[in-house]
């Protein structure tokens, strides 16, 4: 049986990744399909959620279709007020007329209202403002905002049918604070069918409460909401639930979601601007069966189980691999090029380790070239600046002393083969690319005296040198092409004896050289052209250029200046130079 499964093993694990992440997602399917066999069951969800749909629909049809039974009675009582000849005198009598007749209009109001049981009041407006009316209970009437032409010309709108409002639109307020349902309409004289007066009808809000009386003995929550917003009557859960709505004001039912398992359907009343809402909270548990929880119980332990599964396979084949990647790959960001060494399957995990150790490859090649062309052409540069000071100074220096020869005594001859001899030997170092810094200023001090000897009281030279400094290495001739630049680019073309003055000080770990004449100076410019590789100052630039290939930075040299006064060239060497690492590795690491 090990057997068996250790061959199984091998075989998976010679599959591509793709092919890995294919078969475990069959089979993780295939237990997954069988499980959504056993929970079919979960379709009586959705049927419950749809049969408790209908049947809050047909509630709230039902409440709107009682509420408009309602209201079919409040515009007969109208209709038999409007009709009443009391009321009509009294609508179409002059200021001048006796009070019987309001009390006749009053008398017969009464009569038609007498056995309407949620009449909170009626009032019958002329045209002239006067009104009469009738009160259950204290209701007071904004009578400026009924004289106002937008709240007349709402009701005349209507051509006399009725209008329903809520607090007839701000005009009747009663003293309890609850509203009223204002049932408002026009009255026309019957022979000219002109306008003769307003006929308001206020019913309480126990007239909406009555409609959804015979279903309050269920857990659900029944109110009226107003085209604003504003809870009219029942329950005041409502009024927090739907305080987020967008009411719709199409005639329509609709229902509006409000958590997981609440919900508010709406049913807005045509013709008015009510809008009937019940309110229920359905558990999950009021529909699931046992057997349901169980199923659902095996699906979520399924589930857990299937994405631990898959994750344990990432983690073997892709996360742990990449990571092992990734810590190999890190040495690239301090420089060393290492080839990865790791047992990888031979899925594409194994094909980007070698694809990546064949690119190091290559691009180990390709710096090995860069660095060989590199270190030929620094070579090539530095021997072209030997080349170019050996034959020049060595004729001049040459010429000079033939010429002390048949004028000056042998002492100043021989003192100046000796110090010729002294500079070459120097120079030479046999063959060294580095020398010390004391012998580096040796060679200057020996090349100075020579230059002397041509242009005698052209310059003066001075040294001031910090003796502990004096014994690290570095490249050989980095002072001299600056000292000939001070003689002829400084103090020559300047007319006048000047003052060459060589100070070498440690600051820290660095070593300060400075390089100062007396002579023209540089101007802005002329440094600029120096920066940029653009001016005549060939030793200068390549000697910076010279330093900072050795030493690996790029602030080795500070230039100040002032045209007509003097230029100082301060040298910033390290003490310690950093030797220079091969970075590229050719063999597993």
């Amino acid at each position: 049986m090990r057997e068996k499964i250790q061959k199984i093993m091998e075989w998976f694990s010679a599959k591509k990744l793709k092919q890995k992440i294919r078969s475990l997602f069959i089979i993780i399917m295939s237990f997954y399909f069988l499980l959504f066999l056993l929970i079919y069951i979960f379709i009586i969800y959705g049927s419950r959620q749809k049969y408790i749909s209908e049947t809050n629909y047909n509630m709230l049809v039902s409440i709107g279709s009682s509420l408009e039974r309602e209201l079919e009675g409040a515009s007969t009582v109208s209709k038999w007020i409007m009709n009443s000849q009391e009321v009509r005198n009294y609508l179409k009598r002059s200021e001048e007329a006796q009070s019987i007749d309001d009390y006749n209009a009053v008398a017969s109001i009464y009569e038609f209202t007498t056995f309407e049981e949620y009449i909170s009041s009626v009032y019958l407006f002329k045209n002239n403002g006067e009104y009469v009316h009738i009160s259950n209970g204290v209701t007071s009437v904004n009578h400026e905002l009924i004289q106002t032409e937008a709240w007349n010309e709402d009701v005349f709108n209507m051509a006399g049918a009725y209008r329903i409002r809520i607090n007839g639109n701000h005009a009747f307020q009663t003293a309890s604070g609850k509203p009223v349902i204002s049932f408002i309409r026009l009255i026309n004289d019957i022979q000219t069918q002109k306008p003769i007066g307003i006929l308001a009808i206020n019913y309480s809000d126990e007239l909406l409460s009555s409609t959804y009386r015979d279903f309050t003995e269920s857990e659900r929550k029944f109110g009226y909401f107003d085209s604003n917003g504003t809870l009219i009557c029942g329950d005041a859960v409502l009024s927090e639930s739907c305080k987020n709505f967008t009411w719709n004001n199409s005639g329509e039912f609709y229902t509006e979601k409000i958590s997981g398992n609440k919900t508010v359907y709406c049913y807005q009343i045509p013709g008015t601007p009510l809008t009937a809402v019940t309110y229920e909270e359905v558990r999950f548990w009021d529909y699931v069966s046992t057997q349901s929880l169980i199923l659902i119980a095996a699906f979520i332990f399924m589930t857990v189980v299937s994405l631990i599964l898959v994750g344990i396979f990432m983690s073997f084949y892709i996360t742990k691999p990449i990571e092992r990647l990734v810590q190999s790959m890190d040495g690239v960001k301090n420089g060393w090029l290492k080839r990865v060494s790791l047992k990888l399957p031979n899925d594409e995990m194994g094909h980007l380790k070698d694809s990546y150790n064949n690119m190091l490859i290559e691009l180990n090649h390709l710096i090995d070239q860069l660095v060989e062309k590199e270190t030929a052409i620094r070579q090539a540069e530095l021997e072209a600046l030997q080349e170019q000071i050996k034959p020049h100074f060595l004729y001049n220096t040459l010429d000079t002393i033939g010429y002390l020869a048949l004028e000056k005594p042998g002492e100043e001859v021989y003192d100046a083969v000796e110090t010729l001899g002294s500079f070459y030997r120097k120079f030479l170092s046999k063959g060294n690319r580095e020398i010390t810094l004391h012998d580096e200023i040796e060679i200057v001090k020996n090349y100075l005296k020579l230059q002397k000897l041509r242009y005698e009281d052209v310059f003066e030279d001075s040294y001031h040198l910090q003796e502990e400094a004096l014994n690290i290495r570095v490249p050989k001739l980095i002072l001299q092409p600056l000292v000939e630049n001070s003689i002829y680019h400084g103090i020559r073309p300047k007319g006048e004896k000047g003052l060459i003055e060589i100070s070498v000080w440690q600051e820290n770990e660095t070593i300060m050289i400075s390089v100062y004449d007396t002579g023209v100076g540089m101007t802005k410019e002329e440094l600029r052209r120096i920066n940029e590789e653009e001016g005549k100052s060939f030793g200068l630039r390549k000697t910076i250029e010279r330093l900072r290939n050795y030493y690996g930075i790029e602030e080795v040299c500070e230039i100040k200046s002032e045209p007509g006064h003097y230029c100082s060239i301060i040298l910033k060497l390290p003490r310690e130079r950093k030797e220079r690492v091969n970075h590229v590795q050719g063999n597993d690491y």
